[in-house]
């Protein structure tokens, strides 16, 4: 049987966090062309062209990486004072 060790398992999901953050961040600025462009749908001026543009993109991707990345680091914090 394999065994998985926590400081991996804690990594792993600091990594997906990251990935899913930045792959987020990356949309968004994408986006925020198209809602700039001139024939673009348009954007809200209280948030500003790439606010808006990380609103319509999503927050759950958001929220999502913000609790693996305090989940990753919870488990490596654990896991290296267990050692």
């Amino acid at each position: 049987m394999v065994k998985i060790n926590n400081l991996n398992v804690g990594l792993t999901f600091l990594l997906l966090s990251s990935i899913i953050y930045g792959s987020t961040l990356i949309s968004a600025s994408v986006y925020s062309q198209v809602l700039a462009g001139p024939d673009g749908q348009g954007w809200d001026t209280r948030y500003g062209v790439y606010g808006t543009a990380l609103r319509e993109v999503g927050t759950l991707p958001i929220i999502l990486s913000i609790l693996l990345g305090i989940i990753g680091l919870l488990i490596v914090v654990v896991s290296i004072r267990k050692n």
